[in-house]
């Protein structure tokens, strides 16, 4: 077998804004606009400078059924300059741009292959006049993107090399959308030598031998998609083996900053813990999105749980970056840190404050149902509760255990005061 290499990537989701995020200003929320767009055309340029034999990009090309126009525009004309190097393109449809009928008002080059919803087409893939591998794949369509229909994809034996594409849930995949679900073990005996996996937007490697492998998405979309996001470039020995190098090729990343308030004394301490964390992020060479959260105990809790006083960080932070083409701004600042108070030593005294903890262990301390029981037995006996009507409904039971969890400190510093160090 002549020896090959490609690049897998998927979920490029074309033209999608990033969730949940703040007015930056109107140059810097070009950048982010963009973002989706420069990070392809950093895969293209990959595939260019490499000489790759193909392009496999496993579905969620667009991010809406409708494809929208700007990201076709923009997707078509990526694929003729993949078509001036001789580069081949092999795709599918994930469940943020299904196939439909009149699913593409755009018209792509002849080196785009585009799978159908039925898993029987097969193309080759031919180098240097050779056949050195076929290539499968499956179009999600609003039929099956509930279904497990991976069995429809099945190799021929006469395959020198059989690589297929799919988009989909493999096993459980916390926090994700279950899509086209399907076992490890029903890939592993489909008789493929590799699985170009797309929808889960965290890189992985599931298996060897076959090789299940997802690329995760090539650009970040929110602040807890952090780290280095791109495509796999991927090479195939002629005995089979592959060799797969992560290639970074996010335009902008997402980071997760956590600064430990202990020991910190003014707010300049704070202010220049955020101006080093920046300057952390400048190694990079290109614009960071900061969550920030503030951790641990200290005299400067009260500040870091104020609302106006962490939005007048956000705002120093964002000014000073104004102008800047690789920006490293803050886009949200959590604060879990605690004011310093010694629960344990405050439940030994008597007073209210210790009173109120010692009740407070006793209903927290129980079984989580009879726990929650006490709850709204408490919020029942309430008059306040009369007045909520049909809202009750809104208080589940996860909102009753962080109201709970919040109540042990919050309660006890109404009692002490913020000020208190006991």
């Amino acid at each position: 077998m002549i020896p090959f290499r490609f690049i897998q990537c998927g979920d490029l989701h074309l033209g999608a804004p990033f969730k949940s995020m703040p007015t930056l200003s109107s140059s810097m929320d070009e950048v982010l606009r963009r973002a989706t767009y420069r990070s392809f055309e950093n895969i293209v340029k990959l595939a260019v400078t490499n000489r790759v034999d193909a392009l496999f990009i496993t579905g969620d090309i667009y991010n809406t059924d409708d494809h929208n126009i700007e990201a076709q525009v923009f997707f078509s004309r990526c694929c003729h300059q993949l078509a001036q190097a001789d580069i081949p393109v092999y795709l599918i449809h994930g469940n943020h741009d299904l196939l439909q009928e009149n699913t593409n008002r755009i018209a792509l080059p002849k080196n785009v292959r585009v799978f159908d919803g039925s898993g029987k087409e097969r193309y080759p893939l031919v180098v240097h006049g050779q056949e050195v591998a076929a290539v499968y794949g499956m179009s999600l369509s609003p039929e099956t993107v509930r279904m497990d229909c991976v069995k429809r994809l099945t190799p021929q034996q006469t395959d020198t090399y059989s690589i297929a594409l799919w988009h989909g849930t493999v096993g459980a995949q916390p926090a994700h959308e279950v899509v086209a679900p399907c076992s490890l073990e029903a890939l592993k005996n489909a008789g493929f030598d590799y699985w170009a996996l797309g929808h889960i937007h965290k890189r992985q490697v599931l298996n060897e031998m076959p090789y299940v492998v997802y690329a995760g998405n090539s650009q970040g979309l929110h602040r807890k998609e952090v780290g280095a996001k791109g495509c796999y470039l991927v090479q195939v020995s002629s005995n089979g083996h592959c060799e797969l190098r992560f290639k970074e090729t996010e335009a902008v990343r997402f980071e997760s900053v956590t600064i430990d308030i202990s020991g910190l004394s003014a707010t300049s301490d704070i202010e220049a813990m955020l101006r080093h964390e920046q300057e952390v992020l400048r190694r990079y060479k290109k614009p960071c999105l900061m969550d920030i959260t503030f951790t641990g105990r200290g005299s400067l809790h009260s500040l870091c749980a104020d609302e106006t006083v962490r939005k007048s960080w956000l705002d120093m932070l964002i000014e000073g970056e104004q102008g800047l083409p690789n920006f490293i701004v803050p886009i949200r600042m959590d604060d879990q840190s605690r004011p310093d108070i010694d629960l344990v030593e405050r439940r030994r005294l008597h007073d209210m404050a210790g009173d109120y903890l010692i009740a407070y262990d006793k209903t927290a301390k129980q079984e989580p149902a009879d726990c929650l029981a006490s709850l709204r037995e408490i919020l029942e006996n309430r008059p306040e509760a009369k007045r909520l009507g049909a809202y009750k409904s809104f208080l589940t039971d996860d909102l009753l255990e962080k109201a709970l969890s919040r109540a042990e400190l919050e309660g006890a510093l109404k009692l002490v005061g913020d000020m208190d160090e006991d």
